[in-house]
């Protein structure tokens, strides 16, 4: 693809990331790092348009919800706090062709959240699935 993909990447890393830690803060009541990882997104319109499509709900959106649940009490934002210091969300999907799958982990004292925009729901959380995914980990 070409320049119209470049540019909406470019639009994730300068709106979402900042609008997204923004909210993540305001939502957990302490500052933790939150990095919506652009290079992991291809320059695929397909993984581009369902990203756009699914991000409040289902992408950044998701985890700042998520994380305001698991940090409505002192032990939630203590278990969080123990576990990692970072979050960093993923996408998966390399094309339409090459999906990728979800997953969440801690590595490094980083939560990695990771999602597949690659047109279709399947590979991407719900919000009890994503919180339950973290909280086992917790």
């Amino acid at each position: 693809m070409g320049l119209a993909e470049r540019r909406r990447i470019v639009a994730i890393r300068d709106s979402h990331s900042p609008r997204f830690q923004s909210e993540l803060n305001a939502a957990i009541g302490f500052e933790m790092p939150f990095e919506i990882d652009t290079a992991s997104f291809p320059e695929d319109k397909t993984i581009l348009d369902c990203y756009d499509y699914y991000y409040e709900s289902y992408g950044p959106g998701l985890v700042v919800n998520v994380m305001k649940s698991i940090c409505a009490d002192d032990l939630g934002k203590e278990a969080a706090k123990a576990k990692f210091s970072k979050i960093v969300f993923q996408n998966v999907a390399k094309s339409a062709e090459n999906p990728g799958d979800k997953s969440v982990e801690i590595k490094d004292n980083t939560l990695f959240v990771r999602e597949s925009f690659y047109g279709y729901s399947d590979k991407l959380y719900g919000e009890d699935d994503l919180r339950g995914a973290i909280e086992a980990i917790l």
